[in-house]
């Protein structure tokens, strides 16, 4: 089952619009079991549009195109789709008689301009749209099942969830997509793509990436594998990555931190990280004292400057040319390391080490080893309980 999203609009297509619409949608299909195979933006060109439509509805099973349903002239996306199927637009008197009476229900007449948004290809089936004056609706082009909404996300995303996503489920035979999702820190995507990609996966197992610094997120896809194929994969990618295996479905760091820590105070002090740790922990943390205070450079230094403190702290000093050292203190117990970065820029630096920290935190509270090994940094310093 092949999907396309075709997103429209001069505005999109020179970036002064940026298309989340398109990203939203990819993400909800993939939700519901159908993923996306491929996603095309293109302008306001009427030339353009036909092309666009008559040449993907010779490949896809579904295409869903966002955008050019408005009352302007620069709105041509319904007249396209006319075009690329070799029908005539035709009135559609129920949605004009809407139109006529929410106007009216606010005292005013309607512009004319918004009659041409009750014209739609003969034989198309509308959308409803409670909110906007634009419908939506859907119909065949070549062999795709063609399904047309406006661009203002609140409207579209209202269409997608109560209209097209039931459609596409109910009419069509979509291969059933699961994704399982796992996210990784201090491991590059080279090194894991080095470890992963030259591994034979079970049949109809894809693997995906996607890098957001700090953290490295790689998905299993199945599309209709058998379930004991899927398990095999999972195992197969854990045993590579577990070492750095941060959360699995959801990365919400800050939200679990907050969940362990429970009533229990926590201090913060940084230094070279600028408040970024503050920053990632702050919102979910509603017994955090935080400071940006001078520190020292070194783990041994960090340890013996706060010697005196009992309570749950983590500290990160300044940098020098060994790198961040990043303290975890607790009552007697103390865990310090000096971690570098490997990269150039400040603030990416800044980002992975403030992100360290919290990881020390997350683990600590989680019963699991404080200091764990990081493909990405380098450690000269290390400090465990005795």
């Amino acid at each position: 089952m092949i999907i396309e999203i075709i997103a429209t609009g001069d505005e999109v297509l020179t970036g002064f619009t940026v298309d989340t619409n398109s990203a939203w949608l990819s993400q909800r299909l993939l939700e519901q079991g159908c993923q996306v195979r491929r996603r095309h933006t293109v302008g306001d060109r009427m030339d353009d549009l036909v092309a666009i439509l008559q040449e993907r509805s010779q490949v896809a099973d579904v295409l869903l195109v966002n955008g050019g349903l408005g009352p302007t002239s620069d709105d041509k996306t319904t007249e396209a789709a006319a075009r690329a199927a070799g029908v005539d637009l035709q009135l559609h008197q129920d949605w004009l008689a809407l139109l006529l009476q929410r106007y009216a229900s606010r005292g005013r007449s309607m512009p004319e301009s918004n009659r041409k948004q009750a014209m739609l290809p003969d034989g198309a089936s509308m959308i409803d749209n409670p909110v906007g004056t634009a419908c939506g609706f859907h119909m065949q082009i070549g062999r795709a099942r063609c399904y047309f909404t406006p661009g203002v996300p609140s409207e579209f995303k209202l269409m997608v969830d109560e209209h097209i996503i039931p459609d596409i489920k109910h009419y069509l035979n979509v291969a059933q997509t699961e994704v399982r999702r796992f996210f990784t820190f201090g491991v590059s995507e080279s090194t894991l793509s080095d470890r992963l990609d030259t591994q034979t996966w079970p049949a109809h197992i894809d693997l995906g990436y996607r890098s957001s610094m700090p953290i490295i997120e790689l998905k299993l896809i199945s599309q209709n594998a058998a379930a004991t194929d899927f398990e095999q994969a999972e195992r197969q990618l854990l045993a590579v990555i577990e070492p750095y295996l941060i959360a699995r479905d959801e990365l919400e760091h800050a939200a679990t931190i907050r969940h362990l820590l429970g009533a229990r105070p926590l201090r913060i002090c940084e230094d070279a990280t600028r408040g970024r740790l503050m920053t990632h922990l702050g919102t979910a943390l509603p017994h955090l004292a935080g400071s940006l205070e001078p520190l020292a450079d070194t783990a041994e230094s960090l340890r013996n400057h706060f010697a005196a403190e009992t309570d749950l702290m983590v500290a990160v000093g300044r940098e020098s040319d060994s790198g961040y050292p990043i303290l975890l203190k607790d009552g007697c117990r103390v865990w310090a390391q000096t971690l570098k970065p490997w990269t150039k820029n400040l603030v990416l630096r800044q980002e992975v080490i403030a992100f360290a920290a919290s990881e020390m935190l997350r683990r600590y509270l989680a019963g699991l080893n404080v200091i764990t090994e990081y493909e990405a940094l380098q450690r000269s310093e290390l400090i465990e309980p005795h």
